[in-house]
């Protein structure tokens, strides 16, 4: 698998060998951000990896010079690999091993973007990190957070947020949602 764009464009990444993990497709990870690019301003914005997986999404972020990039991951044999992968590129990753929930209930940042991509199939997973994400602030008041799950698949998303883009790629439905005016 290959980082879609910016400072390291091209460069090849190791993708963890379980079923656990589902990496993004590159013309999804690429279609994300183009989309964010003409909403925000990378260098001046922090971005969340709620639930990282092989680590690509974070990797984008960094090689797109987003300000601050911070990774959740429970598994410590995948967090080895995005270890792995951000000392191939001469960087040491923000990460968190922890179970997401725990991670955020913790957390005393706020993110401007935050991305959230658990297993497909725990739809409560879903409800309870965007719950805590609305409870906590997590999300700044002019942030974004972008799910991506399996066609099919509904969450309940907090009624301080809405919905403003959705794509739909194959059997991968990707949403983006800010705070209600």
């Amino acid at each position: 698998m290959n980082i879609t764009g910016g400072k390291f464009n091209s460069r090849k990444v190791t993708a963890p060998d379980s079923d656990k993990v589902r990496p993004t497709l590159s013309k999804i990870r690429a279609s994300i951000f183009n989309m964010l690019s003409s909403l925000i301003k990378f260098e001046e914005s922090k971005f969340l990896d709620a639930f990282s997986g092989s680590g690509i999404i974070s990797l984008e972020a960094v090689s797109r010079g987003f300000l601050k990039v911070v990774l959740i991951e429970k598994d410590y044999k995948t967090a080895k690999i995005i270890k792995e992968n951000y000392a191939q590129l001469g960087l040491t990753p923000d990460l968190i091993i922890k179970d997401t929930l725990t991670a955020l209930e913790k957390t005393e940042d706020k993110f401007d973007v935050i991305y959230i991509d658990p297993p497909y199939k725990n739809t409560e997973l879903y409800n309870k990190t965007l719950e805590l994400i609305a409870k906590k602030e997590i999300l700044t008041q002019k942030g974004i957070f972008i799910t991506e799950s399996q066609k099919g698949i509904e969450y309940t998303v907090p009624s301080v947020f809405s919905k403003f883009k959705e794509k739909t790629y194959g059997d991968t439905v990707i949403r983006f949602f800010k705070y209600k005016i």
